[in-house]
């Protein structure tokens, strides 16, 4: 995929929670999603937020955190999980999830950080694709369960 030179990724600053919050919001699930709320998100250490901009118009957002002793994974000790990653949907197609996570990738690197993960749901192809092609291997399943009332 070529380079578009409209496209910058950069570190979050405070005054780009609400944009967040506003592109992210329909999407949080939880009444605890940081990302679904401005007050909860301004919360979050933003040092792991990462912004895209396409012609200088927000595009989308990275967010990781670094973390120790990961419960998921016996025996590992310093890791960078990437937990959240969305594009606005006119702005797909742009390689920008591609320069969030290559400048993830770069952050990690100059941090030291060992092991990195990432979670997607399995028929997100496009993000396992993603994740696949800049190095991620699946290593664990998680099976959920429902029941009707």
């Amino acid at each position: 995929m070529a380079t578009d030179p409209g496209v910058t990724v950069r570190s979050g600053r405070p005054d780009d929670l609400a944009q967040v919050t506003r592109h992210y919001g329909p999407l949080g699930d939880t009444p605890w999603d940081p990302f679904a709320d401005e007050r909860r998100l301004a919360a979050v250490p933003l040092e792991g937020l990462l912004i895209a901009e396409k012609d200088g118009n927000y595009a989308g957002f990275l967010y990781w955190f670094e973390g120790r002793k990961p419960w998921f994974d016996k025996g590992a000790d310093q890791y960078a999980r990437l937990e959240e990653l969305h594009v606005r949907p006119e702005f797909q197609g742009w390689g920008i999830a591609q320069r969030l996570v290559d400048r993830f990738l770069q952050d990690v690197t100059e941090r030291r950080i060992p092991l990195l993960y990432v979670a997607t749901d399995e028929t997100n192809q496009a993000a396992a694709h993603l994740y696949e092609r800049v190095g991620f291997h699946p290593f664990l399943r998680t099976i959920h369960y429902r029941k009707y009332a």
